[in-house]
């Protein structure tokens, strides 16, 4: 039989299976193995070939991947591009007589891959023509999907190897910046080489994708609870949380401080010392208000299942160990936490404030040491950042981002809990409002018992505790309980607390108190707590929120920001905090009223100014620099724990709508006058409010002139201010 007319394949592929338009008849099936042995040895070759081609057409495979095969199939005294001449003549017949799959597009492959080097495919008139495109190949080995929960990114990573067999260090590389091959010098150097011509580098793109088969993950860049396979898992560094244990095979990448939020495993012991935590907790704090601690920390893990708009202000000045009991809280997350290594601090943006709070997702995120101190510009740039972020926190809504398209995305929203610490309280007492505000006196910390939380937290069995009830936690929530456990908890707490007060206030330490019975039901069911141990906890955590809500209530009925005010100005100016000068800056009549101490010399008497300058007395007047006062006023008030933390605006609003303060013709609080020489702006109040004039000297006639308005100039924007200092 001649093997060179076509028309004696069908008596050759008659045994194949393969989809031809004929009666169907008895066939065998080909042995690969034994025909490819044979080719190999030369034996009946071109029939061996044929048989082997035909298979290969059959079975789906493109015309360079059986050419990349044929190389190996080349005998002696033979070339290879002899050897792929003729097997491309096979496969274009055996294309024509239809044994290609049904469907199948016939489209060639461009690249071949052999000596570990990287090839284009060139058709021509003589057939393929090999251009080599690498000296190396590469292969993309994972492909990886990292996400925060909001917005997804991919990057692949990538291994090699050189002609000479070196091996190549494996790299990652974002999905949207390979094709360009800039990794390729960063990564390799000058070792790895591309055919010159720009065209070539699509093509050497092109055939590593081609080239690769990747394994795709997913790695999560958050906290919190996920979704995986109809079970619940709480994300840690370490892997995932859920009701059977720890499972390391989900992947977590958390940057930064985050990637300490680690927890271990849940074990059979982990919540044995839940008892003496508890007990810690509550005699850390002469207030039992480190309980209400503990509730923030626990309350924060179930934000996936009801969202927590609460954040927890813990303020004291300096020695009150707030930062340090902080850094107790926040050990629950992790034993690398503490009160000098906490996730964030106030002297950071606001965006990545809010892009943290966002990734900390159903845990306590700390911010820590609030200090409204600096310049004018810094004090404010601070004041709007806690504003955006307890706000964010407190309403669950936040400013929506503009990528670089200008495509809208979604806010980040903090997803856990913001626990806050600071010397100062942030302005604005619609944002308190928000916030749970923990003040610590100097004295109130028992420093034994400190001393015994930090080592616990340094055991692990902190975190350890907090792994346990997450394990607990998931379990509940894969039976569908967990919502109904935190609306029976959070009913359970609201009757507790007094019924007068500010509804957002009861709800707020409503949440914190169900984070602690929550604890407690964990406990018991496990048999690691007793009732009456119980008992003892919730009369604890209700007695330190009750006193929080008592305190909140009484804040709330005193005086107007406006009575404040004044009693702040005034107390200021007596204990020397602060004083007015005359029109002309010098020693007003009268100085002791106005903040001036006075002393004998071996000359007489002499007058000497106390505390900084924050206005002028004109008269039956005061012209008051208001930021100047509001510096001294709020750090006074703070001092004696009850903080004014209103804005400047607000304030001024506050005294104006009291009738305590005197407009210009155009309805603005602010006012132009004439001081030392100069022009400034200024608030206007009668001097009776702070002083009984009544009772001391008065200012000569000719300084008690009237306020002047300048003509023409433009109004003052009240709630954005551009402040000059006067002094």
């Amino acid at each position: 039989m001649s093997l060179k007319r076509i028309e004696d394949w069908d008596d050759i592929l008659e045994p194949l299976q393969l989809p031809l338009n004929k009666p169907a008849e008895p066939f065998k099936t080909l042995d690969r193995v034994a025909t490819s042995e044979a080719a190999l040895n030369g034996e009946n070759w071109h029939d061996n070939m044929r048989n082997l081609v035909a298979s290969w057409v059959a079975t789906g495979q493109t015309d360079y991947e059986i050419l990349t095969k044929a190389e190996h199939y080349t005998l002696s005294g033979y070339t290879v591009d002899q050897t792929k001449d003729d097997i491309q003549r096979m496969v274009d017949s055996a294309r024509q007589k239809g044994f290609a799959k049904s469907g199948e597009i016939l489209q060639q492959s461009s690249y071949m891959y052999h000596h570990n080097q990287i090839y284009l495919m060139k058709d021509s008139r003589a057939g393929p023509k090999e251009i080599r495109l690498t000296n190396f190949n590469a292969e993309i080995i994972y492909e990886t999907t990292l996400t925060n929960g909001m917005d997804n990114s991919k990057t692949f990573t990538v291994e090699g190897v050189l002609h000479n067999g070196t091996p190549l260090s494996k790299f990652d590389v974002e999905a949207n910046a390979f094709d360009k091959l800039e990794w390729l010098p960063t990564n390799w150097g000058a070792k790895a080489q591309v055919t010159v011509g720009s065209m070539y580098k699509a093509h050497v793109a092109a055939a590593i994708k081609e080239r690769s088969n990747p394994t795709e993950r997913t790695v999560y860049s958050h906290t919190g609870w996920i979704d995986k396979n109809g079970k619940f898992c709480y994300l840690t560094n370490r892997g995932g949380i859920s009701a059977a244990g720890l499972n390391e095979e989900i992947e977590t990448e958390l940057q930064g401080s985050l990637s300490d939020y680690d927890l271990p495993a849940p074990n059979e012991n982990g919540a044995k010392k839940l008892f003496e935590i508890l007990q810690h907790f509550l005699n850390l704090v002469d207030d039992g208000t480190g309980l209400l601690l503990v509730g923030a920390a626990f309350r924060a893990t179930l934000s996936e299942f009801k969202k927590c708009t609460v954040s927890v202000f813990l303020q004291g000045t300096t020695g009150t160990f707030k930062t340090a009991i902080s850094g107790c809280v926040q050990a629950f997350y992790g034993k690398e936490f503490n009160g000098s290594h906490l996730p964030e601090n106030w002297s950071s943006t606001g965006n990545a404030m809010e892009k943290k709070a966002f990734l900390c997702k159903d845990a306590v995120f700390t911010i820590d040491d609030f200090v409204a101190r600096g310049t004018p510009s810094e004090v404010s740039r601070l004041h709007k950042a806690a504003e955006r972020v307890l706000r964010a926190q407190g309403n669950q809504s936040g400013r929506d981002r503009l990528t670089s398209t200008t495509e809208v995305r979604g806010a980040y929203i903090p997803q856990g809990l913001i626990l806050a610490t600071g010397e100062d309280i942030p302005n604005g007492h619609s944002l308190q409002a928000r916030c749970v505000i923990l003040s610590i006196n100097k004295g109130a910390t028992n420093t034994d018992t400190l001393t015994a939380l930090q080592e616990l937290a340094e055991q692990e069995s902190l975190a350890q505790l907090m792994s346990n009830f997450l394990s607990w936690g998931a379990d509940q929530a894969d039976q569908s309980k967990i919502k109904g456990l935190i609306s029976a908890a959070h009913d359970d707490c609201i009757k507790e607390l007094p019924t007068s007060g500010h509804t957002r206030m009861r709800d707020n330490l409503t949440s914190l108190m169900s984070g602690i019975w929550l604890l407690l039901q964990f406990g018991k069911e496990r048999g690691d707590i007793s009732d009456e141990e119980i008992a003892k906890f919730k009369a604890a955590t209700l007695n330190a929120a009750t006193k929080v809500a008592e305190l909140q209530m009484s804040v709330d009925q005193e005086a107007s920001d406006a009575d404040r005010f004044i009693e702040y100005l005034s107390t200021s100016i007596a204990m020397g905090d602060a004083h007015l000068a005359s029109k002309n800056g010098t020693c007003p009549s009268a100085p002791s009223a106005w903040g001036w101490k006075i002393t004998g010399t071996l000359h007489g008497e002499a007058t000497c100014a106390q505390g900084a300058k924050i206005g002028w007395i004109v008269g039956k007047e005061i012209y008051l620099d208001m930021k100047a006062a509001l510096s001294v006023i709020k750090t006074f008030s703070t001092r004696l724990g009850n903080h004014l933390g209103s804005s400047e605006r607000a304030i001024k609003k506050a005294l104006g709508e009291a009738g305590m303060l005197s407009k210009d013709g155009e309805g603005r609080y602010n006012r132009k006058v004439t001081v030392e020489g100069r022009r400034v702006s200024a608030v206007c109040i009668p001097a009776n409010l702070v002083m009984d004039i009544e009772k001391i000297e008065r200012e000569p006639t000719e300084d008690n002139e009237t306020l002047e308005e300048i003509e023409g100039e433009p109004p003052e924007d009240d709630e954005t201010p551009k402040y000059k200092s006067p002094f």
